[in-house]
Formats: structure tokens, sequence, C-alpha cells
């Protein structure tokens, strides 16, 4: 009876491992989270923007007081057990404020991905299947804002709009439609002429059945690749912005307004002021650059071939 029990454990995990084997084999974004998880970088990576998302998404529950709160007889206080980031120049807790920013700029940097990264590939994917006269309007449409300096572009849109989080994330998301637009038609040039493609043309499929259900798939690596990249691009443009005052108001904290406020007490020995939002969003960058590379780890046809 010992030792029926214990093979259990081990049937169990064999019949577990069949079904994970099975999954992979059924699906290539199974397989490729898959690799991502077992990746060290991509382990990293999942961790801490795991955390992040949490402190995001419940941050009114995390946060022990509220990101404008003016706690009395405690300016500029250095870290400790009651205020882990210390506080800033006018009471408030600095710990409450950078959860808050840090739901910001990932709320900033997913939204300039919903709004740039759809736009991109369809412009590309039609611009590098169609070709022609296709390719042509669209691709000096993208030159045409390329052309342009990514600051010059942002001053302009953000002059239009008005200042704040969602229009610092439509600026970003414009700012992404020609970087994903050209990495889109390279990869629909390489595989249009494939065999797998002439032989669903030859069947008759369309033009957008054979994008969306056949090419797609083989080309979206690199597109997520490049998202996980953009977004931590994302994070960093929009502290700058908030940080030169074009992007939200205060007392909202995003951390570039933090940062810019940080700036005069320096002297006064207050470090924790800067270093605190910095080492948050450094971590931030650094799991983002993990998962970019633990993407195209997962999505090399080296070690998929393994």
């Amino acid at each position: 009876m010992a030792e029926a029990d214990r093979t259990r454990p081990a049937i169990g995990d064999e019949h577990l491992r069949a079904r994970v084997l099975r999954w992979r084999q059924q699906s290539q974004w199974f397989d490729v989270a898959y690799r991502v998880a077992r990746e060290r970088r991509g382990q990293i990576a999942i961790v801490i923007l795991g955390v992040f998302l949490v402190c995001a998404i419940f941050a009114g529950q995390i946060a022990p007081y509220e990101y404008a709160e003016q706690i009395r007889g405690a300016r500029l206080l250095s870290p400790s057990w009651t205020h882990p980031f210390g506080t800033d120049e006018i009471s408030r807790d600095l710990f409450s404020r950078v959860v808050y920013g840090i739901r910001i700029s990932l709320s900033v940097s997913a939204g300039a991905i919903a709004i740039g990264m759809p736009i991109g590939v369809a412009i590309g994917y039609a611009a590098g299947y169609f070709g022609r006269w296709t390719d042509a309007v669209a691709m000096r449409f993208i030159d045409t804002m390329l052309a342009f300096p990514g600051i010059l572009t942002a001053l302009v849109v953000l002059a239009v709009l008005g200042t704040g989080t969602r229009e610092v994330a439509i600026t970003l998301g414009i700012g992404a439609i020609p970087v994903f637009a050209r990495l889109a038609r390279g990869q629909m040039l390489q595989e249009k002429e494939r065999d797998y493609v002439m032989a669903a043309r030859t069947l008759g499929a369309r033009p957008i059945r054979i994008i969306m259900r056949h090419i797609a798939i083989n080309t979206l690596p690199p597109l997520m690749i490049q998202a996980a990249l953009y977004m931590a691009f994302a994070v960093i443009a929009e502290a700058s912005l908030s940080f030169l005052g074009l992007g939200a108001a205060p007392p909202t904290p995003t951390i570039g307004l933090i940062l810019n406020a940080a700036r005069p007490f320096l002297t006064l020995g207050a470090w924790w002021f800067l270093l605190t939002p910095i080492a948050a969003l450094a971590l931030l960058l650094i799991a983002l650059n993990f998962l970019a590379d633990a993407i195209l780890e997962a999505t090399s046809p080296y070690v998929r071939n393994k």
C-alpha cells in the first residue's frame, strides 16, 4: 500500500506533463507562454510585473494614505516603518504616491500600445500584402510621421488635446503607429511568399482570411517583443513629459511629477525623495526589458526546435 501511494504523484505528474505537451502542440500562444514562464528572465519579469499589476489594480487598498493626503507634522521624513518611502515636501506619503504613480505609468503605456499597435499593424499588413500603390501610399504616410521628431509631435498633439494622462496615452499611441507599421510590413513581406500562403491562395482563401488566420500568427512574436519594448519606452516618455509639465497636473502622482518636485530638495539631504520613485521606475523598466528578452528567446526558431 505504501509503495502504491508513492507512485500516485508520479502518475499524476505524467498525466500533467502529457496534457501540457498536448496544449503546447495545439496552441502556439500557450507554447510561447510556457517557454517564457520557464525562462529565468521571464520568471523574474512575471514576478515583478505581477507585483506592479496588483499594486496598480488595488492601489486604493495597498496604499496606506490617499495620494493627495497631507499628514500633520510629517514633512520630509526619511523612510521608516510608518512611511516606507518617506514623505515629500508637503507631508504626503511617498509610498502611496509611487503606488498610484505606477498605476498611471502602466495605464498610459498600455493605452499607448492599445492605440498604436492595432493601427500600425493594420497599415503594415495592408502595405506588405497588397503592395503597389497601397504600399507606396501607406509607407509615404509612415515616412511623413517619422520625419517629425518625437518631442515635436508630442508638443503639437498635447497643444491640441491639452494635458493629462489620457492625452499623453493618445500622444504616445500616435508615436507608436510608424514603429509597428514598419515592423509589420517587414514581417508581412517575408511571410506572404511562403508555401502555406501560396497554398491558401490556391484554395481560394480571401486576403483577409489569409492575413488573419495564417500569416498573423507567424508575424506576431516580433510584434509582441516590440510591444514590450515600447511599453518600457512609454513609461519613460510619460515620466519625461510629466517632468516637463506636459503630462498630468498636480496633485496627480505621476512618477515624473514626483521627480520634478524632488529636485529642489536634493541639497537638503532628502535623498529618498528622488531615489524611491527612480528605483520603482527602474524596476518596472527592467521587468519589461526582461519580458521582451524572454519572448525573443521563446520565439527563436533555434530554441523552439529543441
